[in-house]
């Protein structure tokens, strides 16, 4: 059974789940991805094949960086180019003074997700809301800001590199930019090219990736993408209650923290450490 983690470029025009549903159709694969992309955009999709899939939530907390192009004076109501226009003012802010105005956005940050997103409201997805015409309230989220950099500046675009916590909104950054800037701001593209350690240069094109007939050689073992997770090895009594699931008490209190757990070479599972306790949380079939 094919199983690992898959690198995918998505192309612009499609959601998240067309490109799952594409790849499980295509190769009779159990798949799922580990964060959305907005139709709009393109770049990194992780896609998880087979009985890597129960290890998702490992990959949906890590950071992620993005390029992004802008453009100033017109606000919509999507936040991006394919939205209704609202608002359209004179941009009389600088390039430089767009460089100063990104530092305000660096570090922990309260954003508001835009109307038009996944965000669930009481069961209905935001954008379902916003395109009835229904009045969309979210609750606005703390998120971290770890580089907002001007690359480009030709007013009234501007291109910006991002480097942010995950459940981060591009959309929302480059709209409260405008508003900062007083002239308002929508995305016009967006990609995003890193997610935790893994780039976009790695990976494969969508469209490529339909026209094969195997992707056995593309996939990255479970264990080996999980390498961001530090490595236990278990021996012995510790090893055969493990992969019995049962919990294995350690000589002393540990801080709380999830592991990769080998027998040898042979990779386990995940398991986590909680006090003097070692509990398997996510493990193998077959073990």
């Amino acid at each position: 059974m094919l199983s690992g983690l898959l690198l995918v470029d998505k192309p612009k025009g499609i959601t998240s789940m067309q490109v799952v549903e594409g790849i499980k159709n295509r190769f009779k694969v159990k798949a799922g991805h580990t964060g959305t992309l907005d139709p709009i955009a393109t770049g990194l999709m992780l896609i998880l094949i087979g009985e890597a899939t129960k290890f998702s939530q490992f990959f949906t907390s890590l950071d992620k960086a993005y390029l992004s192009t802008a453009k100033l004076g017109e606000i919509k109501d999507t936040y991006d180019e394919e939205g209704k226009t609202l608002e359209v003012r004179e941009v009389k802010a600088s390039c430089e003074e767009v460089k100063e105005a990104l530092k305000d956005f660096l570090g922990k940050i309260t954003q508001t997700p835009p109307p038009f997103s996944a965000k669930r409201i009481k069961g209905k997805r935001a954008y379902e809301l916003a395109r009835k015409g229904l009045e969309v309230k979210i609750k606005p989220v703390e998120v971290e800001v770890y580089k907002a950099e001007l690359l480009k500046c030709s007013l009234p675009y501007v291109e910006l590199l991002f480097e942010v916590s995950s459940g981060t909104y591009i959309r929302s950054l480059v709209h409260d930019l405008g508003i900062k800037l007083s002239c308002g701001a929508h995305v016009v593209q967006l990609r995003r090219i890193r997610v935790g350690n893994f780039h976009v240069e790695k990976s494969v094109s969508y469209e490529r990736l339909m026209s094969l007939e195997d992707i056995r050689g593309l996939l990255i073992p479970i264990d080996e993408a999980l390498s961001f997770l530090p490595r236990i090895n278990l021996r012995g009594e510790f090893s055969r209650r493990v992969k019995k699931g049962a919990i294995v008490k350690l000589t002393a209190p540990y801080e709380k923290a999830f592991l990769r757990l080998y027998e040898g070479e042979n990779f386990l599972g995940i398991g986590l450490i909680e006090g003097n306790k070692l509990k398997p949380y996510r493990l193998m079939q077959g073990l």
